[in-house]
């Protein structure tokens, strides 16, 4: 082995220290940027020189095989559903907690009160009948109790609105995002034609991907021609390649299945053939999806319910009463054709908001003192009138506050088990792919070192060179 070759040597060792010292000051460079990964110069050696015979073959030096990211898929595609799961449970909390808010009576009076502030004052009637003041009482907690069923559904479809606003603005965020993936595939397919590593561009993607799969459920795979291919699941094809589908909502109405009305849809082309709105089960949109099409639907449905039982049950007995001068069959709400939003339509009648002497409390025409009807009216609230006779009207409405309490109890209970979960594969893919300080610091001074050996064994092969050149003269 000559001189030269002992140059080459030393020059293929400061060639692979340098890569090391370049890679390691990468690493600590992005130390704390978000979804990086480790990487690490993998080296080999050189091809050994030499001849056959008594000559033995001598080493050459070594060369840079490859920049490996330090990566674990399978622990990328368990962060990204740990991602998405509390993705899911924060966006059922916001709109849960929203609703509880709603239905919140610890600050003045709530339905509840309300509704049995109304019998009490017929309670009252029946045993002054005659007495107006008494009337109107009757007629002011009738209102009352009215206009809160009213600015209930009110505040019920403010927040199934809020979730519209949020669908629109996330299918922009996805739109943005899925623009993204498709780029970076074309970047990462062009650096690995041409033989590059693309190691910072798979952090991005998988960071994009990350951000993605929280609003839906994503699976990736690679097709027949190398390509990265993105699918929803149960939905199909959203990044194929440099090929992508783009979100956009539009506004349907309303439908048999309870979805209301005006709603906003997912779509993902221009057809509305392409609806996919009860195909996203998870993330945030199914989330969102989910509590307005079934949370807050059934919420509705359920006040709907009750107010139609108040309506036509006091209907039902104050329509064969008599009012106060002697007429009968005078309706004290308003006569409802459906359940169908009885809670927004709910009124007191006219004949009601004309005077309080339409308020019937007698069962006999010109019975002074009669007060069988109020007594009758009076009782509806202790009646198993609902959940086909199962339930009182205060046990109705108590099971609608407590089956949203127990709901978002529930979805707290499991977000706060998931961000244990998320916390934990965090760490793990802190110590598989993570940058730690301390250990590129100590890599750094090894590299060095190295770097320093390797122009050693240059400077010693000149100082070889020269001795056999004096030699010569």
């Amino acid at each position: 082995m000559g001189v030269p070759n002992v140059m080459h040597t030393g020059r293929s060792g400061m060639m692979a220290s340098k890569a090391a010292i370049a890679t390691t000051g990468h690493n600590i460079s992005n130390a704390n940027t978000e979804g990086f990964s480790r990487q690490r110069v993998e080296t080999s050696n050189l091809t050994p020189q030499g001849s056959s015979g008594s000559h033995a073959l001598v080493g050459s030096g070594t060369q840079i095989s490859r920049v490996d990211r330090v990566n674990d898929e399978y622990v990328e595609k368990q962060i990204r559903s740990g991602a998405r799961e509390m993705a899911t449970m924060e966006e059922r909390d916001m709109a849960l907690r929203q609703s509880e808010d709603i239905f919140n009576e610890m600050n003045g009076d709530g339905l509840n009160r309300l509704i049995s502030r109304f019998f009490n004052e017929f309670r009252k009637l029946s045993n002054e009948p005659d007495n107006e003041a008494v009337r109107q009482s009757v007629r002011e907690s009738s209102s009352a109790m009215v206009n809160d069923f009213k600015r209930l559904r009110r505040e019920v479809d403010e927040v199934r609105r809020n979730i519209d606003s949020r669908l629109e603005g996330y299918a922009k965020e996805v739109n943005s995002l899925v623009d993204e993936v498709r780029d970076l595939n074309i970047k990462i397919k062009a650096m690995e034609v041409g033989g590059a590593p693309p190691n910072d561009l798979l952090d991005k993607r998988d960071l994009a991907l990350k951000k993605l799969g929280t609003y839906m459920e994503l699976t990736t795979h690679k097709d027949g021609q190398g390509g990265y291919v993105v699918d929803i699941k149960g939905v199909g094809p959203l990044v194929v390649g440099g090929q992508t589908e783009k979100f956009s909502v539009f506004r349907s109405p309303a439908d048999e299945d309870g979805k209301p009305e005006g709603a906003m849809e997912l779509r993902t082309s221009a057809s509305a053939s392409s609806n996919i709105t009860h195909r996203i089960k998870t993330g945030k949109f199914g989330a969102l999806l989910d509590v307005r099409d079934n949370t807050l639907s059934t919420i509705l449905d359920r006040l709907d319910d009750l107010a139609y039982a108040v309506t036509n049950s006091v209907n039902g007995i104050h329509e064969q009463g008599f009012t106060r001068f002697g007429s009968q069959g005078v309706s004290f709400f308003r006569n409802l054709n459906a359940k169908e939003r009885a809670a927004e339509f709910m009124d007191l009648s006219d004949e009601i908001k004309a005077s309080v002497n339409n308020i019937a409390a007698a069962a006999e025409q010109d019975a002074p003192g009669d007060n069988r009807v109020a007594i009758a009216i009076s009782g509806i609230q202790s009646a198993k009138i609902l959940s086909q006779g199962k339930s009182t009207m205060d046990d109705f409405y108590n099971s609608i506050v407590s089956d949203i309490g127990v709901a978002t109890a529930r979805n707290r209970s499991g977000m706060n088990q998931q961000r244990d979960v998320n916390t934990q594969l965090n760490k793990i893919r802190d110590q598989i792919s993570g940058v730690s300080i301390d250990e590129e610091t100590a890599n750094l001074m090894q590299f060095q070192h190295m770097f320093d050996a390797s122009a050693k064994v240059i400077q010693v092969a000149d100082e070889m060179l020269k001795t056999v050149l004096e030699l010569k003269r």
